[in-house]
């Protein structure tokens, strides 16, 4: 039997006995990069543990100039960011890496909701915000909420390269480019191109 995880911060829901029901398809996640940010260490490890359990890649700091050199450095889907931290606030986190990358998603953690906070982390590009102390059905909701919202989620390895393949013929149009130009940049034949459009064969 797995350990649970206590936190503070984290709250455990009650337990409610499983019933009998055909497994759904799992969400591919393996592809989408979070960053955690807050001063507490314990918070940064028992988010991680979370996530990772369901399939996310992350990244976790209590320094806030540090998640902004880490956005800097590297490419992150999502940012969980606590609001009040020394120094640099999570407002002020927000505002800098969404400089450095405004396709990043971003999500405050606050104990002290309110008004103003919502509002100024909206101005700041935030998307969502979570209540501390949060239950991890509540985590794991906020950040399926950007995920999805995002089009990051995908219910199979099908449904990604179809998704992928549509992009990909999109792009190709846009540019007013030929199958065959594309092959000729690509190495791959016009054949195989088109089998990557239709989300046959993985992009």
């Amino acid at each position: 039997m797995s350990q649970s995880i206590s936190d503070p911060h984290v709250e455990e829901a009650e337990a409610v006995p499983p019933t009998p029901m055909a497994i759904p398809p799992q969400p591919v996640r393996t592809h989408i990069k979070i960053l955690v940010v807050d001063d507490e260490q314990e918070v940064c490890r028992t988010i991680s543990a979370l996530l990772e359990r369901n399939g996310y890649q992350v990244r976790t700091t209590t320094n806030p100039h540090e998640a902004v050199r880490l956005v800097s450095q590297e490419s992150f889907h999502i940012a969980l960011v606590d609001l009040k931290m020394p120094d640099l606030d999570g407002i002020a986190v927000i505002e800098q890496a969404r400089r450095l990358d405004d396709h990043l998603g971003c999500v405050i953690m606050t104990a002290y909701p309110d008004l103003e906070t919502a509002t100024s982390a909206m101005r700041a590009g935030c998307r969502d915000y979570i209540s501390k102390p949060f239950r991890r059905e509540e985590l794991y909701a906020a950040v399926d909420r950007m995920c999805r919202a995002m089009g990051l989620i995908y219910t199979n390895e099908d449904e990604l390269n179809h998704l992928i393949g549509g992009r990909i013929r999109q792009a190709r149009l846009a540019r007013n480019m030929t199958l065959r130009q594309l092959s000729e940049l690509t190495e791959l034949t016009t054949s195989q191109l088109s089998q990557v459009e239709l989300g046959k064969n993985a992009a």
